[in-house]
């Protein structure tokens, strides 16, 4: 998915892109579009800045295109949800099966906790980004007659 944006700062190889959270795919609010847009209109932004390696050489005010990774949502998605919930579940479940008659809600719930925590703290280790903390998105010079999001 490609979203449009503007350089608001370049620094150390790096620019912070401010791109609206209001564009999406073009399909975003179609059926069977991905809704990705949709996660962020409770928070009521319009704008989010990502820094992005600048490797286009571009420039405060620039207008550029910040391409995310296909897959990239999905893989976010399930380390931040999914997988804390398998392990909520299973936690819960191993505590339940090694606890003894009537002691069985308290382990199930110290299991819960245990196995969601350890769960989302291994996805979030699993999907972290390069030793730099960027996520993999690229930049691109802006394609201004472009419309959607390019792909």
């Amino acid at each position: 998915m490609r979203v449009k944006g503007v350089v608001s700062k370049v620094e150390d190889g790096y620019a912070w892109v401010d791109v609206s959270v209001a564009q999406g795919c073009g399909r975003c609010n179609e059926p069977g579009g991905c809704g990705g847009v949709n996660i962020a209109r409770p928070l009521a932004q319009t704008s989010h800045v990502v820094r992005v390696a600048n490797d286009i050489g571009a420039l405060p005010g620039d207008p550029v295109g910040v391409l995310v990774e296909d897959g990239l949502p999905l893989k976010a998605a399930l380390a931040t949800y999914a997988w804390p919930v398998v392990g909520v579940l299973a936690g819960a479940a191993l505590g339940s099966a090694v606890a003894a008659p009537g002691g069985a809600d308290l382990l199930a719930a110290l299991g819960a906790v245990a196995g969601g925590t350890v769960a989302a703290l291994l996805g979030r280790r699993r999907i972290a980004w390069s030793g730099a903390g960027v996520p993999p998105l690229r930049l691109e010079k802006a394609d201004l007659d472009a419309g959607g999001c390019g792909r």
